[in-house]
């Protein structure tokens, strides 16, 4: 019984880092172009070394870096580069970060020094949480607030002080208030970058300053339209999740409201998430139930949905309803986008529910859809499902 729950939980795993979309976007100019850009960015820069023998290395660059959510972590907070180490680019770089075993993972400041390492293949929720870690330890804004204290108060530095804080999810508005208030000579648009990457929740001066329609006009020049999106979802967001901490019910409030004005097309999904988040919250399974099938409407590609399902069934993993909500969400995801991903994850939550037999009458079709897409490693995590099956009753 032992083996066969360390089997699912392998096999939970390697699903969970299927892949649907784009993600990483790669640097690829030389070594000492990423170098200055890191620098002009302040961001460390995330190097993947491998080999083309690799096949861990192989996993992550087809399975995990193309997914939306390594996607938007990584091309947010890093200067992303691959390098094969047995190419004679990557034989010269290996002079100076020399590597052990494949593929290693390095975090490197502006600088050239080591920040953070990590060697092996991982699943994407790993993968990310590694990312985070690397943030961390890549905390300068001690070495800021040196400066600050001296009384620097170049615009440059002033802004590279508060991406600082940000990257160590430190408050930012201090400095940028009383930068502000300062009365600086700089210009309109400054002052829009400034406000955009000092704002950090919704229920704050900077807030209102940032979306007022002058600064807020400029950067929607500056940003993209993701870029304004996130930012607005992410300040609203991080105001609903205080409303819990110091339980104060009017911050929710605000957080729809602000929501509501500023990111109309993402408020639904917003609101719903609240629901989630609040019927998890009071243990209202029940309750929980009907918020995740409303979020999971919601959702609009495969990856996300997997995601969610995954999810679920790690927060709830013994509870029976959990496993039929899980059943009845992989098998829509499936109908909907008939893939070897999605297939596979299907197939996945009927071995967790123990449904053996109704996962016996998929998997064939499943194997026959991955070989006809030549799809390599959804025909080889599906060999290793139809072993466990021939085990089991």
């Amino acid at each position: 019984m032992f083996k066969n729950f360390i089997l699912i939980l392998l096999i939970n795993v390697f699903v969970s880092t299927l892949s649907f979309s784009q993600g990483i976007n790669f640097f690829h100019d030389s070594w000492e172009k990423a170098l200055e850009k890191a620098k002009a960015e302040n961001k460390l820069i995330f190097v993947d070394a491998y080999t083309k023998w690799c096949g861990p290395c192989r996993r992550m660059q087809n399975n995990i870096f193309p997914t939306k959510a390594a996607g938007d972590f990584y091309n947010k907070h890093f200067i992303n580069m691959k390098i094969d180490m047995e190419s004679q680019e990557g034989m010269k770089w290996g002079l100076k970060y020399p590597v052990g075993a494949y593929p290693t993972f390095f975090f490197i400041a502006p600088d050239g020094k080591i920040s953070y390492t990590h060697t092996g293949g991982m699943d994407a929720e790993r993968f990310i949480q590694m990312g985070k870690a690397a943030l961390k330890s890549y905390d300068k804004s001690e070495d800021y607030e040196k400066e600050w204290d001296k009384g620097n108060r170049d615009y440059d530095f002033v802004l590279k002080y508060i991406k600082a804080l940000n990257l160590a999810d430190k408050h930012t508005n201090k400095v940028a208030l009383q930068y502000l208030r300062s009365k600086p000579k700089i210009s309109k648009d400054q002052k829009a970058v400034l406000l955009y990457e000092a704002t950090r929740e919704c229920d704050s001066k900077l807030f209102e300053m940032m979306t007022k329609k002058k600064y807020f006009k400029i950067l929607k020049e500056i940003y993209s339209e993701q870029e304004l999106s996130d930012k607005i979802y992410e300040a609203c967001w991080r105001t609903f999740l205080k409303s819990y901490e110091f339980d104060v019910v009017e911050l929710q409030k605000e957080a729809k409201k602000k929501m509501k004005k500023y990111n109309r097309k993402k408020y639904k999904e917003f609101v719903s998430k609240m629901e989630l988040y609040d019927t998890e919250k009071t243990g209202d399974l029940k309750a929980y139930i009907k918020a995740a099938k409303n979020y999971f409407k919601i959702l609009n590609d495969s990856e996300s949905k997997i995601s969610f399902i995954n999810e679920i069934s790690k927060k709830f993993y013994n509870q029976d309803k959990i496993k039929n909500l899980t059943e009845e969400l992989s098998k829509k995801t499936f109908e909907s986008d008939k893939t070897p991903k999605t297939y596979i994850n299907y197939i996945k939550v009927l071995i967790n529910n123990k449904k053996y037999n109704e996962a016996r009458k998929h998997l064939g079709k499943a194997i026959k859809m991955a070989e006809d897409k030549k799809d390599a490693d959804s025909v080889r995590l599906l060999k290793r499902y139809e072993r466990y099956l021939q085990k089991v009753k």
